[in-house]
């Protein structure tokens, strides 16, 4: 690859989902760690972790975003992940995937969709608002909600919107917010039509659903949603959940001019 790739994982105090994420994660040009709670034992820590930011008091999953992603630009990369702890990689090619799909698709940030149930029929089967077939036998998937315990961006969307909100530091609406600004400027698709790769589920599982999150058992975090929300309609003039949908054929055109403004080779 011409590109070098870096891969942040987030984790707070779950050294056994972290050390199994970390353990899945393929051999890559920069792979670092946020601490965002209680050192874990140096030796839940392999040779190819690069860097472990530690944090001294618990700062939230945008802060640890932000850390990760200012590190990985300062080390040269220009294709960047991030990875939540309680994320397994499935399947050693899923950068390679994602940076494929953004070259036919000028689309270069996307989420794996399918944490949780959000995206998901009452089969728990995947289930996207729409398949977009490009050459080569790719294929973007986009489903109606907001996820982002894996992410993918090129570095140019950070350079162009910059970080994460800060503000958001109680683990709250930071990744639809991003995704928001994202869309203001032009460069990812509308509300409501988030995308991802093709059957992210061959690529990537979660350990665990959100229902077994630390964070999201306290009413501290309850809270902190409805705090953020109100923030969140501040910035952009509605409540995340209140945004009106754009019809089908808007979404066309979007997808189509993303392509044309966007798509180029770097592979």
């Amino acid at each position: 690859m011409k590109n070098k790739i870096g891969v942040g994982i987030i984790t707070c105090n779950r050294q056994d989902f972290f050390e199994k994420c970390v353990e899945s994660m393929p051999e890559i040009d920069t792979l670092i760690v946020v601490n965002d709670g209680n050192p874990y034992s140096p030796s839940a820590y392999p040779k190819k972790v690069k860097e472990v930011i530690q944090h001294t008091t618990n700062k939230s999953v945008c802060i640890s975003k932000n850390d990760a992603l200012r590190y990985l630009i300062q080390d040269g990369c220009e294709l960047l992940y991030l990875c939540e702890d309680d994320q397994i990689i499935k399947r050693q090619d899923i950068f390679e995937q994602y940076i494929k799909t953004a070259e036919v698709s000028g689309i270069w940030k996307m989420q794996a969709a399918l944490h949780g149930p959000a995206n998901r029929d009452q089969n728990y089967q995947p289930h996207p608002r729409k398949i977009i077939e490009y050459p080569g036998g790719i294929k973007l998937a986009l489903y109606q909600h907001c996820v982002g315990a894996f992410e993918f961006f090129h570095k140019t969307i950070i350079k162009n919107c910059g970080y994460y909100d800060s503000y958001y530091n109680k683990n709250a609406w930071e990744h639809p917010d991003y995704c928001r600004i994202l869309e203001k400027n032009g460069v990812f698709t509308p509300w409501w039509w988030f995308p991802d790769i093709h059957e992210s589920d061959k690529y990537i599982e979660e350990q665990a659903s959100t229902d077994n999150s630390v964070i999201r058992k306290s009413d501290e975090w309850k809270q902190s949603l409805a705090e953020h929300a109100h923030y969140f309609k501040y910035k952009h003039g509605y409540f995340p959940t209140t945004i009106p949908d754009t019809p089908e054929e808007k979404v066309v055109e979007i997808l189509k001019m993303l392509k044309k403004n966007y798509a180029r080779k770097i592979l």
